[in-house]
């Protein structure tokens, strides 16, 4: 490490025990010492960013869900020995408000949620939308947690010339494309284009379009017309622009990246 790199890593600051603490106890309903102590010991055993990740991501559940699933997620980490990870947080909140409970979440689908975002500052909008493809008279259903970063017409268009090309349904090639590049074929699942199909999270972000801003649309791509549709959803909408007329958003100290499993991540 040369002597500017040693002098930025010195100069970062991460959230302290006690801002952690006074932060979730302004922001849950009904908080409690215990459930915080647990979610410390989380996170001092992860990364020095996992208090900033943790805090982000009951603050996003606490925009784009109820007060009473906030608080159910929360309790979920004073229940659970291993406390919540903070795409768990995510995944929970979006069970629980469509009405799963959160011992009915299979292994697998807690598993999943590791494909669900990382909240990156205090005031994040969601990321995830819902998408449905139609072929030849069938649909099929996707989520995509990659809204406003994915370009659905040229998804659609890139997967329909492949499909000529190789004789295969476009909705096969879809699934193979990478969200950032679509003319690429992604051989990591969480830079998918699209995730499913017929996934139980785009079932329930489906099912939350009308009641909460966590689905920011459902995107349609019809593959015989060509035509691919986004219908936003006018509850994200009214929270992104009420975040941007709003004071600048905390940023963590620095980007960290994620795999698809942290080599410290607890079993579940």
């Amino acid at each position: 490490m040369n002597q500017a790199e040693s002098a930025n890593t010195q100069a970062k600051t991460y959230m302290s025990e006690q801002e952690f603490i006074s932060r979730m106890n302004e922001l849950i309903p009904t908080s409690s010492a215990e459930t915080n102590s647990n979610l410390l010991d989380l996170a001092n055993g992860l990364w020095f960013e996992m208090k900033e990740d943790l805090y982000y991501a009951f603050s996003f559940v606490s925009r784009h869900f109820t007060a009473e699933t906030l608080q159910n997620v929360y309790d979920l980490c004073g229940a659970k020995a291993s406390c919540l990870l903070p795409w768990e947080i995510i995944g929970a909140a979006v069970y629980l408000q469509t009405g799963t409970p959160g011992e009915e979440i299979s292994e697998a689908e807690w598993r999943d949620f590791v494909l669900l975002p990382t909240v990156e500052t205090v005031n994040a909008v969601s990321p995830l939308a819902v998408c449905t493809v139609r072929e030849n008279g069938q649909e099929t259903q996707f989520y995509t947690p990659h809204f406003g970063q994915i370009d659905p017409q040229k998804l659609l268009d890139t997967a329909i010339a492949r499909a000529r090309e190789t004789g295969t349904l476009a909705v096969e090639r879809l699934q193979q494309m990478d969200y950032n590049l679509p003319e690429e074929v992604s051989h990591v699942i969480a830079n998918k284009a699209v995730l499913g199909p017929g996934s139980r999270t785009a079932e329930k972000l489906s099912q939350l379009m009308s009641s909460s801003p966590v689905t920011a649309a459902r995107i349609t791509m019809d593959v015989d017309s060509g035509i691919a549709a986004v219908e936003v959803n006018p509850l994200w909408e009214k929270l992104r622009d009420e975040r941007e007329s709003g004071p600048p958003a905390r940023q963590k100290p620095s980007v960290r990246k994620r795999s698809s499993r942290h080599k410290n991540q607890p079993d579940r």
